[in-house]
C-alpha cells in the first residue's frame, strides 16, 4: 500500500480560530494527502523562558529582526538549551514524517521552523500562512518558499520588501462558517428564547492572553449592554465558569433581554448566525466569519499590531472601530439606526466572495516545490 504524501502543519498555542485544524481537515477531505498537526507543546520549550521565546511570544520578533537587519534568520547568539531542543524536535519531525513541506500557521511556529532548517540543514521547504490583514512589521526571510496572505495589499508590501511576486499567494484566510437558512435561524432563535430584538455577539474573552484586562473590559461592556434594555439580546463568549456565574447573576436582574453564554470560542459558530451585530476583540477568525455571514462588526484593538489591522479594515469600510467601551455603545446604535450596517455587510461579503478554505487546501495539495 502506497503511503500518502504528508503535509506537516506547525502551530502554537497562540493560534487564532482553530486555523490549523480547519486546513488539516480540508486537506484530508481532498484525499490525496495526509496532514499532521504539531503544536509547540510538542516541539517547543516546556517553559518559554529564553530570550528568543520572549521575543517570539511578544510579537516583537519582526521589529528585532528589522533592527538587526536579519531578514528572518535567527543568529547563533540564541544558543540556549531550550533552543537546541526545539531544533532537534522539529528536525526529528521532518525525519519521522518526511513531509512534502512544512506549513507554519503562527509567527512562533514560522520562526522556529526557519531556525531549525538553518541549523539542522534539512532541505524540506517551508510555507507560511499569514493570518492577519496587514504585513505590519513582519520581515521576509530567505528560507520560506511561499507566503499565503489575506489580500493584495499584503502581497504588495512583501514584494516591496524583496519577496518574489510568484512566491506570495493571495488566498484569504482559513476560516469558514456554515450559513443557516432563514428558517433554521428563526428556529434557533426560538429555541434560545430570544425576544424580538436585534442580537449582539460579545467576543471579548481572550483566554490566557491579557486575561485580567479582558475580563474587566468584558464586565464593564456587559453592564453597558444590560443598560440598553429590551432593544437587544446578547450572546456572550466567556470561557471561565466562575466569571460566567458572575455575569449571569447580573443578567438575571434585567427583564426583556435574553442573554446566552458561549463557553468557548470553538462554539461561536453555533450561535453567530443568529447575531445581527458582533462586538469583538481583534480576532481575524470572528471578523472573517462576519464577512461571510453579512454581519457588521465593531472591533476593539489593543496593541499596535492589532490597531494597524483594525485601521486597515476601517479604511475599507469593513468594520467600525472602538477604543473604549462607551464607544462600543455609540457604534452599536450607529449600526442599529443608520444604513452603516448594510454598507459594512455588503463590503464584507464582496471582500470574501472568491475566498474559501477549499481553494486554500486545493492549492496546498497541488503545490510542488522547485
Amino acid at each position: 500500500m502506497n503511503r500518502k504524501p504528508i503535509i506537516l502543519i506547525l502551530t502554537s498555542g497562540d493560534e487564532i480560530g482553530g486555523a490549523s485544524k480547519t486546513v488539516a481537515d480540508g486537506i484530508r477531505k481532498i484525499g490525496s494527502h495526509n496532514a499532521v498537526i504539531v503544536s509547540d507543546d510538542k516541539y517547543g520549550s516546556v517553559k518559554r523562558a529564553s530570550t528568543l521565546d520572549r521575543i517570539l511570544d511578544s510579537g516583537a520578533e519582526y521589529q528585532y529582526l528589522r533592527e538587526k537587519k536579519d531578514k528572518g534568520v535567527l543568529r547563533d547568539k540564541f544558543k540556549f538549551k531550550t533552543l537546541s531542543k526545539r531544533v532537534n524536535r522539529i528536525n526529528n519531525l521532518v525525519k519521522r514524517y518526511r513531509p512534502e513541506y512544512i506549513l507554519c500557521m503562527t509567527p512562533y511556529a514560522h520562526h522556529s521552523a526557519i531556525e531549525a532548517k538553518r541549523r539542522a540543514r534539512f532541505s524540506t521547504q517551508i510555507l507560511y500562512m499569514l493570518t492577519s490583514f496587514t504585513l505590519g512589521k513582519r520581515v521576509p526571510d530567505d528560507e520560506t518558499s511561499v507566503v499565503l496572505v489575506e489580500n493584495a495589499d499584503v502581497k504588495a508590501d512583501l514584494v516591496r520588501e524583496g519577496v518574489r511576486s510568484k512566491d506570495v499567494m493571495t488566498m484569504g484566510l482559513p476560516y469558514d462558517v456554515e450559513k443557516k437558512s432563514k428558517e433554521d435561524i428563526l428556529a434557533l432563535k426560538q429555541e434560545l428564547g430570544f425576544f424580538k430584538a436585534k442580537t449582539v455577539l460579545l467576543n471579548i474573552d481572550s483566554g490566557l492572553k491579557r486575561e485580567k484586562q479582558n475580563k474587566n473590559r468584558l464586565q464593564e461592556l456587559f453592564e453597558l449592554m444590560l443598560d440598553q434594555g429590551n432593544i437587544i439580546n446578547l450572546v456572550v463568549v466567556c470561557a471561565d465558569q466562575r466569571f460566567r456565574q458572575t455575569l449571569n447573576a447580573m443578567a438575571v436582574r434585567v427583564q426583556n433581554m435574553k442573554v446566552v453564554f458561549v463557553q468557548s470560542e470553538d462554539k461561536i459558530d453555533e450561535y453567530i448566525s443568529v447575531c445581527d451585530i458582533a462586538v469583538t476583540r481583534y480576532d481575524p477568525s470572528v471578523i472573517y466569519k462576519c464577512f461571510k455571514l453579512g454581519i457588521p462588526s465593531i472591533v476593539l484593538g489593543n496593541d499596535e499590531r492589532e490597531k494597524g489591522d483594525v485601521d486597515y479594515l476601517v479604511s475599507r469600510e469593513l468594520c467600525l472601530p472602538a477604543k473604549e467601551n462607551i464607544e462600543v455603545v455609540g457604534q452599536m446604535y450607529k449600526l442599529l439606526q443608520t444604513d452603516a450596517a448594510d454598507v459594512i455587510a455588503e463590503n464584507g461579503a464582496k471582500w470574501v466572495e472568491f475566498n474559501s478554505v477549499d481553494n486554500i487546501c486545493n492549492f496546498l495539495v497541488s503545490y510542488i516545490g522547485i
